[in-house]
């Protein structure tokens, strides 16, 4: 349907745009007077997006206008005179005109012209710049980014004022128009990655986009696995270092989180205290992460598989001195681990809904009592209380989210297999993951790609973190394949 140009006269326009508008209250109608051409205006307006005093500003100027009389200019000219420094665009229908408005500008019209005028007098609303609440270090940059998108892209200028950093932004969604900006350094990133990224994303049909998360689920290479497949940060000086490695950075307006691709499984294990402190420390840190994922995910099952099938395995002492724990207990090994790690997770998803001081109190003190609870009902043995509490503080070592969530969920398969079929099962389960692992990809990159050995460069980052003189003195992230 083909949109109606504006009306000439001011008082048809208002009434028009109040019908368009469908009289919502929050829209503002402000009319002024301009003494000197005897003509008058008409601001319209969100209420509450309103930079006021740059507003005002604007209303004194056009209420004080006075012809000149040696030069005099028109109507016209004396209104882009007063409001250049705000415009942005004109409008001629009332189809984009109700985009405008309800895009957060403020339009102005003027009795006997047909078009308006956009004017940015928008205030954002948004918190200061902080330390990042889910990627803290204990050395570094503690700057993270915020929800406008303005604001973070100059951050990252702010980072890196190299003239071949590239920023692309795009508008799509069909109910609510978010703003996603594409963000590269040219002749690093490679032409094929960015025709596959710009693929995806102009193929998303969202209504609506209000986090990055919901932009990584409809882009990533499946749905069909735990595993994020691409790599989320609030951090600037981890976007700057991917950057530099030829990766793509997304960023969608009103998240915090920017989104970096392609990804592996290396780079979600990587902190940015492994590059701050000494490299020694740095590769046990890293050493360290791999085994607790190991830990999380296999602990609770080798527990099941060897109380339940291969107790033979175990030395007499620790054999005799597991069964005096378990002499009480009336459930089996597996439903023992499973009330207790599904206690865990309770407990663990309480504390993050409840306010930061009580969600804390909640989390330990809840733990230790009903753990402790537990073992004198003779619900459970002792021992699973230890193993539980130990895969509990491992999981926590993960320095992306999304990814320690994925080993949590595959901590209980690992359970059922090691159940089901003892130590065989775990075995299984665990070449299951491996090979899962192995056929996945991020944007068509393998995910195990850092895990080729015999690869020159590729290896010395994916366990080790290698002193920076022998690495050539490299910035924050592993070394990868160069560009052709």
């Amino acid at each position: 349907m083909k949109s109606k140009p504006l009306h000439i006269k001011l008082d048809q326009k208002q009434e028009k745009l109040k019908s368009e508008l469908d009289m919502q209250d929050d829209v503002v109608f402000k009319q002024i007077f301009i003494p000197g051409y005897e003509v008058s205006g008409l601001f319209v307006f969100v209420n509450g997006t309103m930079d006021y005093p740059a507003f005002n500003e604007i209303v004194l100027d056009l209420s004080a206008a006075q012809v000149e009389t040696k030069h005099p200019v028109s109507i016209e000219q004396l209104v882009i005179s007063k409001i250049c420094s705000v415009r942005e665009q004109d409008v001629e229908t009332y189809e984009t005109a109700k985009e405008h408005i309800f895009d957060g500008k403020t339009l102005l019209f003027i009795d006997g012209m047909v078009k308006g005028y956009v004017l940015n007098l928008e205030k954002e609303k948004n918190r200061t710049f902080g330390e990042p609440s889910t990627e803290r270090v204990v050395r570094g940059p503690k700057m993270g980014f915020i929800e406008s998108l303005q604001e973070n892209i100059g951050l990252i200028r702010q980072y890196s004022n190299h003239p071949k950093l590239i920023v692309k932004q795009q508008k799509f969604g069909t109910m609510e128009k978010r703003e996603v900006a594409l963000i590269y350094y040219e002749g690093k990133a490679r032409d094929s990655l960015l025709k596959e990224v710009n693929k995806r994303i102009n193929e998303v049909k969202a209504t609506d986009l209000q986090d990055s998360g919901m932009l990584e689920e409809l882009i990533e290479d499946t749905a069909l696995t735990p595993f994020p497949q691409i790599q989320n940060t609030e951090r600037p000086d981890k976007v700057l270092a991917a950057l530099q490695e030829g990766r793509v950075v997304i960023m969608v307006d009103g998240s915090p989180f920017a989104l970096m691709a392609p990804t592996t499984i290396t780079m979600l294990l990587q902190s940015p205290d492994d590059y701050y402190e000494r490299w020694v420390a740095g590769t046990f840190l890293r050493i360290l992460r791999y085994f607790s994922l190991f830990v999380t995910v296999f602990l609770s099952g080798i527990y099941i598989s060897l109380v339940s099938f291969n107790p033979g395995l175990l030395p007499t002492e620790l054999a005799m001195s597991i069964a005096g724990t378990r002499e009480n207990v009336p459930f089996p090994p597996f439903v023992e681990a499973i009330i207790m790690e599904l206690t865990i997770e309770l407990l663990r998803e309480a504390g993050i809904r409840l306010p930061a001081p009580i969600g804390q109190t909640v989390g330990l003190v809840g733990g230790v009592i009903i753990g402790q609870a537990a073992v004198q009902a003779n619900l459970v043995s002792s021992l699973m209380v230890i193993i539980v509490s130990i895969t509990t503080i491992t999981s926590f070592t993960v320095p992306q989210y999304s990814f320690g969530l994925a080993f949590r969920a595959l901590r209980f398969g690992a359970m059922i297999f090691a159940a089901v079929l003892g130590l065989y099962g775990t075995t299984l389960f665990f070449i299951i993951v491996i090979s899962h692992l192995s056929k996945l990809t991020s944007f068509q990159e393998p995910y195990f790609q850092p895990m080729d050995f015999f690869g020159k460069k590729t290896w010395k980052d994916a366990f080790l973190r290698l002193p920076k003189r022998k690495k050539g003195g490299d910035s924050l992230g592993p070394i990868r394949r160069q560009n052709s």
